[in-house]
């Protein structure tokens, strides 16, 4: 991997953890052909079985460490007479819009010399990701940039950059649609502006990002309404404008942009906003 390249991408690394634990996994452990939505590290302990990701096959042992990354087809069983103990996590990474496994391949299977190192990093992880302290989410994050790090440095197969190609296609499909999410447009017009039929660019961009065009646009417009939420004393209907959404359409995803803060919600209707606004019927051009 180039090194200037592999220091730009992760000076603007965002990870986020979603999910954190460390279990031994039920006798009846086991699925066929699941789509991981996360990314997700797994630590195995104790325990035997198997593991598919892909077209590659594995049987854990302890102290391997396993990446999946977000959008892999994955399969799994355990043995009903030794079944597995596991640490795991499940996370989002981004490279500025782009998720971080588009731009860099990573080995899927790590065996680590020392697995005590990434057990307590593990460990560190799931307790700060359980506690109520203020300070938790710093460690949370702490602990994850630092399991990244150590999992990657293990003798072995090293993460290598994706094609260049394609790393400045996807930016380029990034850059554009958060350039024009607060406008009409439509899933179709974006496919064609880059040269691909609606039906091949919704198979690569949910291939690229590990999600679809429209979902994407929505977080982009989702994104785009917090911050005029925030920033601004502007009514839903001229937020929703804003935005690029319709009132209607952006309405159901309040809730999600402030969480349980309720109180900024109910703010809201101060400013001629939820409870107040007159529902526009849904015009969004997002098919």
């Amino acid at each position: 991997m180039n090194s200037a390249d592999l220091k730009r991408h992760l000076a603007d690394l965002r990870l986020s953890v979603t999910l954190a634990g460390h279990v031994r996994v039920p006798l009846d452990w086991r699925h066929r052909q699941h789509v991981t939505v996360n990314n997700c590290v797994y630590l195995f302990l104790e325990g035997e079985g198997t593991l598919e990701i892909g077209d590659h096959a594995y049987r854990p042992q302890p102290g391997e460490a396993y990446i999946l990354p977000a959008g892999a087809r994955i399969s799994y069983s355990t043995s009903p007479l030794r079944p597995f103990r596991q640490m795991y996590c499940h996370f989002h990474a981004h490279v500025g819009q782009l998720p971080l496994f588009r731009l860099v391949d990573t080995p899927l299977r790590i065996r680590l010399d020392a697995p005590g190192q990434a057990e307590a990093l593990f460990a560190r992880l799931i307790e700060a990701f359980n506690s109520s302290d203020e300070w938790a989410p710093l460690t949370v994050k702490a602990s994850m940039y630092e399991l990244l790090r150590l999992l990657w440095d293990a003798p072995g197969i090293k993460p290598r950059l994706a094609q260049p190609h394609t790393q400045q296609r996807l930016n380029d499909i990034a850059n554009y649609m958060e350039a024009h999410a607060s406008g009409p447009v439509t899933v179709e017009e974006i496919a064609s502006a880059f040269g691909y039929s609606p039906k091949y660019f919704f198979r690569y961009f949910k291939s690229a990002f590990g999600t679809t065009p429209h979902q994407y646009l929505i977080r982009l417009r989702m994104d785009r309404a917090k911050q005029l939420l925030l920033a601004t004393d502007w009514t839903i209907g001229r937020i929703a404008g804003g935005a690029g959404d319709g009132t209607r359409a952006l309405h159901p995803h309040v809730p999600a942009i402030f969480g349980d803060d309720t109180a900024q919600i109910q703010n809201l209707g101060a400013r001629g906003g939820v409870k107040s606004v007159d529902f526009v019927p849904d015009s969004s051009p997002i098919a």
